[in-house]
């Protein structure tokens, strides 16, 4: 069926041009042309009556791909635009991915198919059996919960548009999540990832920006992605102290963005991280305040998140730490600079340092400015100093 009609009229009174009534051409599916009448006589109801039958058998013909092709398409889908209208928060980084869960694993499966013929046994059993399309390994549920939204997102503006009278994944459950928490890491194995000789610590991240980029992140608490959107910009000084701005962040599509929580936090490098990052400033071709401190292939990319990846898991091997039944990740460091300064650590000082505080300690700081916040966290400047 082609989704157009053009609308004319016949009289019952030829001669006299008396006794309207509106009809309209449409297209079926084997391209003939076919008349229809709208029962009507007033052009504009003919119109109502011509609109609502194309608009009942686009949705009999359209297929998923057809239906998405601009979905999720950053700029040109139409439910991001009315979402970012009303002021809800939606980004470049969440599209791409809900457009990648629809590219790599909904389309392959349900593109050809009729938006009407979907079902909800059909596509519950297909995300239970849900494999990865590069590993072959069997998805974790919560990414298939992930999937399993974009789906239903769809077909909610599909049943909006009346393309479909009925959701059918309004009501699947999404399957059970068991979160795997991340380990810590000791004392002991963080003087082996960063050993005070700089030979030694350059030979087990094999190479100096690497170095120097995990330790600032274990002495700092930051999440890998403001790590990588660090510029030297970021440096601050203070009342003899040294720190960091931390305003924005490397999202997964790699793309420049805000913060988790869109608010800008600093954090104080501890005696060592200053002696490294000004070594560093001495020895890196790229010093220039936009340009990235841990960069990629120039200075206005930031260094690669899957070079990182691999970078951290030969560290892990070459400090020879025991990682069986452990669930040691990058963001592991985190959790590890939270754990180690909480016993020593003001809980506002450790909330005001990671960014994790509460709307009462927010509200609390909301009059400070960076410069204030940071002189604040540096009066604990032996207690970072001290963090292994």
């Amino acid at each position: 069926m082609k989704h157009e009609y053009t609308l004319f009229k016949r009289y019952k009174d030829t001669k006299n041009h008396k006794g309207v009534t509106w009809f309209f051409y449409y297209y079926d599916q084997n391209g003939n042309r076919i008349a229809r009448s709208t029962g009507k006589s007033l052009k504009s109801e003919g119109e109502e009556i011509a609109k609502a039958f194309i608009k009942e058998s686009t949705a009999t013909t359209m297929t998923l791909s057809e239906y998405t092709q601009t979905f999720y398409k950053w700029g040109e889908c139409l439910w991001i635009k009315r979402q970012l209208a009303k002021g809800k928060q939606f980004s470049k980084a969440m599209a791409h991915l809900r457009r990648s869960h629809l590219d790599t694993y909904i389309l392959p499966k349900f593109g050809d198919r009729l938006v009407s013929s979907l079902n909800q046994v059909e596509i519950e059993n297909w995300l239970v059996d849900l494999h990865s399309s590069t590993t072959n390994k069997a998805l974790s549920n919560q990414t298939k919960n992930h999937i399993l939204y974009t789906f239903r997102i769809i077909l909610r503006e599909a049943q909006r548009e009346s393309l479909i009278e009925y959701n059918c994944l309004a009501n699947i459950e999404s399957l059970a999540v068991q979160a795997k928490s991340r380990d810590t890491f000791t004392r002991k194995e963080l003087k082996k990832l960063f050993p005070s000789d700089r030979e030694a610590l350059i030979n087990i991240w094999k190479g100096e920006e690497y170095a120097y980029f995990f330790f600032i992140l274990a002495t700092t608490g930051m999440r890998r992605g403001e790590a990588r959107a660090l510029q030297w910009k970021h440096l601050i000084k203070g009342r003899g102290h040294e720190g960091v701005v931390i305003e924005q962040a490397i999202k997964n599509d790699d793309s420049l963005g805000d913060t988790k929580t869109g608010k800008p936090r600093v954090v104080i490098l501890n005696k060592r991280g200053e002696e490294l990052l000004k070594k560093w400033e001495e020895e890196s071709p790229f010093t220039k305040l936009e340009d990235f401190i841990f960069f990629g292939s120039n200075a206005k990319r930031p260094i690669m998140g899957k070079t990182l990846q691999s970078h951290f898991k030969k560290a892990i091997e070459n400090a020879k730490i025991k990682t069986k039944g452990r669930n040691l990740v990058i963001h592991s460091f985190r959790h590890t600079y939270n754990t180690l300064l909480r016993p020593v650590l003001p809980i506002d000082i450790l909330q005001e340092t990671t960014g994790h505080s509460s709307d009462s300690m927010t509200d609390h700081y909301t009059h400070s400015t960076i410069l204030d916040s940071f002189n604040h966290i540096a009066t604990h400047q032996e207690a970072f100093d001290n963090l292994f």
